[in-house]
């Protein structure tokens, strides 16, 4: 399986150190490090911005609660055996 290595926040520009302070709003938590999949992400803007505005607009309010949303996104990370 492919891998990435995954860096520590302080190795990314700028304009990335803004997303993971966003990213801390966006999950409501005061993380140490921004979560493996925002890292992975910001490395590669060209696929991560429409990735992360993707997401943005898949947990917008709807149908489905946050919380019921989460937990499609969990289970479908766990059969895809996703370690992010």
């Amino acid at each position: 399986m492919p891998t990435v290595r995954l860096r520590k926040a302080s190795e990314y520009p700028e304009s990335a150190q803004k997303l993971f302070a966003l990213s801390k709003q966006w999950f409501n938590h005061d993380f140490v490090e921004p979560p493996a999949m925002s890292r992975v992400m910001a490395w590669d803007p060209a696929f991560g911005g429409p990735h992360g505005r993707a997401m943005k607009r898949a947990m917008a309010p709807g149908e489905f609660t946050r919380a019921e949303k989460e937990m499609v996104a969990a289970v479908v990370s766990g059969v895809n055996a996703c370690e992010y």
